[in-house]
């Protein structure tokens, strides 16, 4: 569980760095990195929550 709340830090810290240099240069390639780690973080986040649901199902 450790694990995942420290992928959840960088993941902000990542998020928030891009953020930061997209409004400071304007430069759009930070934006669209930006989507791709959100859409990516997303998707992960997805499938684990799905591994979690069916280790309760398979445990029970």
């Amino acid at each position: 569980m450790i694990v995942v709340r420290l992928l959840l830090v960088v993941l902000l810290i990542i998020v928030v760095a891009l953020a930061l240099a997209w409004l400071f240069t304007g430069n759009r390639k930070y934006l669209r990195t930006l989507g791709r780690v959100l859409r990516f973080a997303i998707v992960v986040g997805f499938v684990a929550a799905l591994v979690f649901v069916v280790e309760r199902l398979v445990l029970r």
